[in-house]
């Protein structure tokens, strides 16, 4: 099981800017990215297929999911400012990462990190 999660600087900003602006909804995207030995390494963001945001929970039609190898996991917010997933979101889980961000939506502090079993995973901005 991966210890981190590498994340391009673009991603970052992509996902704290949209975060940002879609609050007090949540917001869901998805990561692509790849697996390393010990790490997953994320390098892009990309729209949720007719995604659907309000302030309690974010859906997307996941029939409409591109078949595409490289999307490795999902990002939503909490604008509650909770920075753990909820038992909706584990048992939502796609892929080998989740994302989780909470307000204020400023720095990769506000940004969360989780492997499938819940636990939390360390987060680092690429160089």
């Amino acid at each position: 099981m991966f210890k981190k999660v590498m994340l391009a600087k673009n991603a970052a900003h992509s996902l704290l800017e949209i975060a940002r602006n879609t609050h007090p909804r949540e917001m869901l995207m998805l990561l692509r990215g790849k697996k390393e030995k010990d790490f997953i390494k994320i390098d892009e963001v990309l729209f949720a297929p007719l995604s659907q945001h309000d302030e309690s929970s974010t859906s997307f039609r996941f029939d409409l999911l591109p078949i595409d190898f490289t999307i490795i996991g999902l990002a939503h917010s909490h604008p509650s400012g909770h920075p753990y997933p909820s038992l909706k979101d584990l048992n939502h889980f796609i892929g080998s990462v989740m994302l989780i961000l909470t307000p204020p939506y400023q720095s990769t502090g506000d940004i969360h990190a989780f492997n499938p079993r819940g636990e939390r995973v360390t987060v680092y901005l690429e160089d």
